[in-house]
């Protein structure tokens, strides 16, 4: 018996111990087990309908894009695998842009039909000599130091939402660079 409760303290404290040690390697926090954002997180991370294909190659991109079915999304992370932490982080940032439909609220599930309608205001949208300076400024200054790490379908459709938001909803160039980061879609 006098042995028991040094066992058990000694379990105890390291159940405490490697809950820490997952929770700071970025892994899922038990409280957070059953959250509808845990459940999209799992089963978006395991998705592969976001590729990157045909760089750069905007009319290969348009083709492939309106060959798909408005209601079909493109799900997961194009480049690297999706982390928890960043997810969340993402998420959350874009509630603060709900108010603007145009603005996906989720980067790792956006639907086709969103695609096309960003992809049509990269090539529809003409900006003045001011707003383009702001475009171009926002693009230098994200994390992938333009609209997405490659030249890909989000490359085109976030640069389309950046012409977007600086044309009708005067944004300025951090404004830009925070949607922009918030949007990527690459993983991490």
């Amino acid at each position: 018996m006098r042995y028991l409760i040094p066992l058990i303290s000694a379990l105890a404290i390291a159940v405490v111990i490697t809950f820490a040690l997952i929770s700071s390697a970025g892994q899922t926090p038990i409280s957070a087990a059953n959250s509808p954002e845990l459940s999209a997180f799992s089963t978006l991370s395991q998705s592969t309908s976001d590729q990157c294909a045909y760089l750069g190659d905007l009319t290969a991109i348009q083709n492939y894009v309106a060959s798909q079915s408005n209601t079909a999304y493109f799900q997961g992370s194009c480049c690297t695998p999706m982390d928890w932490n960043h997810y969340q982080q993402q998420i959350a940032g874009l509630k603060n842009y709900s108010n603007i439909s145009q603005i996906p609220q989720n980067p790792y599930n956006v639907s086709v039909g969103q695609v096309k309608q960003m992809l049509g205001y990269y090539d529809n949208i003409t900006l003045n000599q001011s707003q383009t300076n702001t475009f171009n400024q926002a693009a230098a200054l994200t994390t992938d130091k333009g609209w997405c790490c490659c030249q890909c379908w989000a490359w085109y459709t976030h640069a389309g939402l950046a012409k977007y938001l600086i044309k009708y909803h005067d944004f300025n160039v951090s404004q830009i660079v925070q949607v922009t980061n918030l949007e990527d879609c690459c993983g991490g």
